[in-house]
């Protein structure tokens, strides 16, 4: 009597990785910081709800970090429970200041962003780089880090992520958020004054956008450069998407986006040999063969009811090139479906994507906290169910 081989973590990733079928479709819950649930105390408490629905009465308190609220040390065995065969690694926090309004500024490598608590989350209320106009203002801003902040991001890292791999045998990926500078540009200035600097004042956003990615740099040599033989993948961001169509056209994207993009992912192939994985928001379709052209492993999270973002045609058009990450429905199946609803749409999910690997079962961004947690653990059961290898319904 023959016995089918046990694949561990990495082996069933890096098969899907190659476009290969390992034993099951890969699972990432909580594994990068756009794959796990909110916890928004004191109301939209999701994550605690789901440990004490699954009975789990000793788990950690949930941490998250300074903004949007992400859950970052999942109870192991929930990950384990659900299938995850990812684990994320996250640089150092830096220091944080608080006044007596409740909001706060996040120094280091978030220069100095400003958040407070906004209904059920922690968000960014104000622009510290809204008014700001002149190569003197950028200069003479307070919050760019020193060399030396970015330094103490690494501390640490190489030997927890080498012990989280020896550990749990799972894909360890690094989530720096490393969004310099499209992302981090907008979030200090604003997304108006961003895509307006780029049409009225030119001169000035790349000013900005050197200053930006020359911290990036920074934060890819001291960080990535201190881990990157232990991590399997580094995480790249800039949300380029709406429901209905890109920010900008792309003939923008390529003058005023992609030339530091492509910059940033062959800087980071100078300090590891880890995939490289892209997380945009929203309908990024035509973006899709730039990335893919600058090397882009793995794309996240694919929302499927943004437009062109339809599975089948994702996996028809660029199914050979690209692994997807993502794409189960968190706008209304998860929150609003039955959980035989939820259980359906996982199965029609897989059954688009997973045939020939090339697909790792996510969400399509966090879980929110209005989200039924019986149809959170509905959705995990059905996605090792229906992921099994061969996909044959």
């Amino acid at each position: 009597m023959s016995v089918s081989r046990q694949w561990t973590p990495r082996e069933r990733v890096f098969a899907a990785l190659a476009h290969k079928e390992p034993d099951r479709v890969p699972i990432n819950f909580g594994g990068c910081a756009q794959t796990t649930i909110l916890e928004c105390p004191p109301d939209g408490k999701n994550c605690t709800r789901l440990y004490e629905y699954l009975g789990i009465t000793d788990y950690p308190e949930p941490v998250t970090g300074a903004l949007a609220n992400q859950v970052y040390n999942l109870d192991e065995r929930v990950m384990q429970r659900f299938g995850s065969d990812f684990r994320l690694l996250l640089p150092q926090g830096g220091k944080i200041l608080s006044d007596r309004e409740g909001s706060k500024t996040i120094l280091g490598i978030s220069c100095g962003l400003r958040v407070k608590k906004i209904g059920y989350y922690d968000d960014i209320f104000e622009f510290p780089l809204q008014n700001c106009t002149r190569i003197e203002d950028i200069r003479n801003y307070p919050y760019w880090p020193s060399d030396d902040e970015i330094k103490k991001i690494a501390e640490g890292k190489r030997e927890e992520a080498k012990r989280m791999k020896e550990t749990t045998g799972c894909i360890i990926l690094e989530d720096v958020y490393l969004a310099y500078p499209a992302l981090l540009y907008s979030l200090l200035t604003g997304y108006e004054k961003w895509l307006m600097d780029m049409k009225l004042d030119p001169h000035f956003y790349f000013a900005l956008s050197d200053k930006l990615f020359e911290i990036g740099r920074k934060v890819v040599e001291y960080f990535i450069g201190a881990i990157g033989e232990e991590v399997d993948i580094v995480s790249t961001y800039d949300d380029l998407g709406t429901q209905e169509a890109p920010i900008l056209s792309h003939r923008d994207y390529e003058r005023f986006i992609r030339p530091y993009e492509e910059k940033m992912i062959n800087h980071i192939k100078k300090y590891t040999d880890a995939r490289i994985y892209r997380h945009s928001c929203g309908s990024v379709y035509e973006f899709i063969p730039d990335f893919i052209e600058m090397g882009v492993d793995i794309l996240n999270p694919i929302q499927p009811r943004a437009r062109n973002m339809e599975p089948w045609r994702l996996k028809k058009e660029f199914g050979m090139d690209l692994t997807f990450m993502g794409g189960l429905d968190i706008q209304e199946l998860l929150p609003r479906g039955s959980v035989e609803d939820v259980r359906r749409g996982v199965k029609e999910l897989i059954k688009a994507y997973a045939p020939g690997g090339g697909f790792i079962f996510a969400t399509s961004h966090n879980i929110e906290p209005d989200t039924p947690v019986e149809n959170i653990v509905a959705m995990f059961e059905a996605a090792l169910e229906y992921g099994k290898y061969p996909i044959e319904f």
